[in-house]
């Protein structure tokens, strides 16, 4: 990830340390007619006057007095011409270095609340990747019912959810197979195969395949019934003919009518 900030930089101005400039201006001003000089001078000269000295003396007296005062003058113009060419030369220094710390300063801020700004943000994607999980479990598993002592681990649910619906399908599958099974076999016996698998191995009479079995095994009879019924028929009719035709009908065909009559009579459901 690259990063296009760019940072303010601070040029400064090329200074150089002119003490002799300085030196010489504030010496034209110390040395002016309205200076302290010229007023110390002037108050020297109307100090000796009138005075009963000699010219020797006066001028001994004055050449001690312009001498300090020179002295004192020339070092403190000197120091006064120093301390300004240093303020000077100090100065674009000072005033870049303010401004970088200004900005320094501005730009810790900016970056404070940069981090500020990230950490809502992260705590909001927090909050909503808990609330997404949140909503995940309870939408799969239901709402918590009870909690533990410590407040936070679920003892119980409700009974909803999408894993108590597929809990629900696959019991109802269960319900819909087993119900299936009894309606087609009855109450089916389980029991180990020689192959290790458990199997249903026979049902009671409960069931409809029982009762199609029963119907086959009926459908069988019924053809068999329907034999000696034609054959009683047949006999019948043959039995009346001879009658009507005076003619006595066989003991053995008679024996025949009737075991088939009987037959039919008795093993009728």
């Amino acid at each position: 990830m690259s990063c296009n900030t760019t940072l303010p930089t601070q040029t400064l101005p090329a200074v150089t340390l002119d003490v002799a400039g300085k030196f010489q201006q504030i010496t034209e001003l110390a040395l002016a007619t309205d200076s302290i000089y010229m007023r110390a001078k002037d108050t020297f000269k109307e100090l000796f006057d009138g005075k009963k000295i000699n010219e020797a003396e006066y001028a001994q007296y004055a050449a001690q007095f312009i001498s300090g005062l020179a002295s004192a003058t020339t070092q403190s113009a000197m120091q006064l011409a120093l301390e300004w060419a240093k303020e000077e030369y100090n100065m674009p220094y000072g005033l870049a270095s303010v401004k970088a710390q200004t900005e320094l300063t501005q730009a810790n801020r900016e970056k404070v609340k940069e981090e500020i700004c990230l950490t809502q943000t992260q705590t909001e994607l927090q909050q909503a990747n808990i609330t997404a999980t949140l909503s995940a479990s309870m939408r799969d598993n239901g709402r918590v019912l009870t909690y533990g002592s410590n407040g936070y681990t679920p003892l119980s649910l409700h009974e909803e959810g999408t894993k108590f619906s597929q809990i629900n399908a696959v019991n109802a599958q269960k319900y819909s197979t087993l119900a299936d099974a009894y309606r087609k076999s009855g109450v089916v016996t389980l029991a180990t195969t020689a192959d290790g698998e458990v199997k249903g191995t026979s049902g009671d009479s409960a069931g409809y395949t029982k009762a199609q079995e029963s119907f086959a095994l009926r459908q069988v009879k019924s053809f068999e019934d329907s034999k000696r019924n034609h054959s009683a028929n047949a006999m019948s009719q043959m039995i009346g003919q001879m009658l009507s035709a005076e003619v006595a009908p066989a003991d053995a065909d008679i024996t025949r009518w009737r075991n088939a009559i009987d037959y039919l009579n008795t093993n009728t459901p």
